[in-house]
């Protein structure tokens, strides 16, 4: 893992929901430049900021540290996050329906 993994991961998450530090910041119940600090990796947060974090993204604290899903975007993350609570039959529905999406766009 990067040496300031952290931040680079919070401030990815925050470009892809386009919202400022000082935004984030005060969503989560924090000082103003919290996020710039955690961001430039000055500190870094304790866990429960961590969760609060996460909540406010709409992820687990597992999708924060996958790196598999690190580079997905939020909406893609949020699908996989639901996939779990799905039927077999739900499921086979989703894959169908993404294929015929991907061959409809070639």
């Amino acid at each position: 893992m990067k040496k300031n993994y952290i931040g680079e991961r919070v401030t990815s998450l925050r470009m892809a929901k386009d919202i400022s530090e000082y935004n984030l910041s005060r969503n989560i119940g924090k000082c103003n430049n919290y996020i710039n600090k955690v961001s430039s990796g000055i500190i870094k947060p304790s866990i429960d900021t961590l969760e609060a974090i996460c909540d406010f993204f709409e992820i687990t604290l597992c999708q924060f540290f996958d790196e598999s899903t690190s580079e997905l975007s939020l909406t893609a993350t949020k699908i996989i996050s639901l996939l779990p609570e799905l039927t077999e039959q739900e499921l086979e529905s989703l894959l169908v329906l993404i294929h015929s999406m991907k061959k409809s766009n070639t």
